[in-house]
């Protein structure tokens, strides 16, 4: 049963937040007020340079960097949310599974199309890998790959083009609520039974056309690494909302993914919808479950 708070917020939301027809400069006005909380005193922040991409490092009082450290991929369709508005969900990300975290401001469309926001993921991605922050590199067996909607699609694709190109694949992938096949399989016949009251197919159909122009493929590999090569990638978890729009694409994969030798699971959050975790910081029930159960996994993956 959903519980009051997710309820509450579900109800406050406008009617036509996030419609088919909506242009990328219109979900940059309604994604704003979402993002770009102030974040807490302990928190630290430091701007850097990795691969050429403008990063953010990030620790709050939880984080343990004897633990491991953790690559953010932040999420907003491919087109709206900069790194800057995106360090609350960093703080977030910090605090739960208590390491520092790097966030990467990769480059919105329609402005920078497809490959450039997956170019700037594995550039930073490389750079830290041989440079790090403080020139100790980063270490990828205690690295963590964590995104969301969007991100969680960029993480994973980082991750295999990691595998690819030798540069060292993280310990573990979360994604959450992970836009993960741009031609979402959405409400299929064994879908959830009732909408994601948050985003439509319709949506992410209209921002796929914004990130790969009106002529690009949603079946690339690259760009839906839901249809990549799952082989030889580390521990994956998928976490969805049980009504999120992204569940059977997660569901899809974690199969395809298990018959490839790869360790994955979904994880489905009761009564989730597309980003529950994001409202962890109203207390939600439902994102409280979402983060505990991302923190086990971390436990498990982490080596630190």
């Amino acid at each position: 049963m959903t519980s009051n708070l997710l309820a509450a917020v579900i109800g406050g939301m406008p009617a036509d937040f996030a419609g088919p027809d909506d242009d990328a400069a219109t979900t940059r006005a309604q994604m704003a007020p979402l993002h770009g909380h102030p974040l807490a005193a302990g928190t630290a922040i430091r701007m850097v340079e990795a691969g050429g991409v403008r990063c953010g490092w990030l620790s709050t009082p939880a984080s343990r960097p004897e633990r491991g450290a953790a690559v953010f991929f932040h999420g907003g369709a491919f087109v709206s949310c900069d790194l800057d508005a995106y360090l609350f969900y960093a703080e977030f990300v910090a605090d739960h599974l208590q390491v520092p975290v790097v966030t990467i401001d990769y480059r919105l469309a329609p402005e920078h199309r497809f490959p450039a926001a997956l170019d700037d993921c594995v550039a930073a991605y490389a750079g830290l890998v041989e440079y790090g922050i403080d020139g100790g590199g980063l270490d990828p067996h205690c690295t963590i790959f964590i995104g969301d909607s969007c991100g969680g699609g960029l993480a994973l694709a980082t991750a295999q083009a990691a595998r690819d190109s030798g540069i060292g694949m993280p310990a573990g992938v979360v994604t959450l609520s992970g836009w993960i096949d741009l031609a979402t399989r959405g409400y299929g016949s064994d879908g959830p039974a009732a909408p994601d009251p948050f985003i439509s197919e319709g949506f992410l159909a209209a921002r796929a056309r914004d990130y790969l122009g009106t002529d690009g493929d949603v079946t690339d590999a690259r760009a839906s690494p839901a249809r990549a090569s799952l082989a030889g990638l580390p521990p994956l978890l998928l976490q969805v909302g049980e009504v999120d729009v992204c569940r059977l694409d997660a569901e899809h994969v974690a199969r395809s993914a298990r018959d490839a030798g790869t360790d994955a699971r979904v994880d489905v959050v009761t009564d989730g919808i597309h980003g529950v975790q994001g409202l962890i910081n109203l207390g939600v029930p439902e994102a409280i479950a979402a983060w505990a159960s991302v923190s086990r996994f971390a436990d498990e993956v982490l080596v630190g």
